[in-house]
């Protein structure tokens, strides 16, 4: 998905702050994760631009918020999937601790 698909959408500052905020955001999480496979940059990508677009929808333009609320979301995305393989990489007695 890509962000420029939607710049008609929006007045041109507030297509600005929400590029800002994904360069701004991939740049922070580019850091944190050196090593990902091109599925991984692809899949975060796309999350990242989901997140701000559907937040921008929602009136929110501030850069710094719509990256805080990006990389929240990214992370919240990749724990749910974490959090549905735990029971299947633990073992039974520790889950039933």
């Amino acid at each position: 998905m890509r962000l420029q698909q939607y710049s008609s959408f929006f007045r041109p500052e507030e297509f600005e702050a929400m590029t800002a905020a994904y360069d701004a955001a991939w740049q922070q999480l580019q850091t944190n994760r050196r090593t990902l496979t091109a599925d991984q940059v692809r899949v975060l990508k796309k999350n990242l631009a989901q997140i701000i677009l559907a937040s921008a929808c929602t009136g929110k333009r501030d850069v710094e918020r719509l990256k805080e609320i990006a990389l929240l979301g990214v992370s919240s995305r990749l724990l749910h999937k974490l959090g549905m393989l735990l029971p299947q990489l633990l073992p039974g007695a520790l889950l039933a601790a």
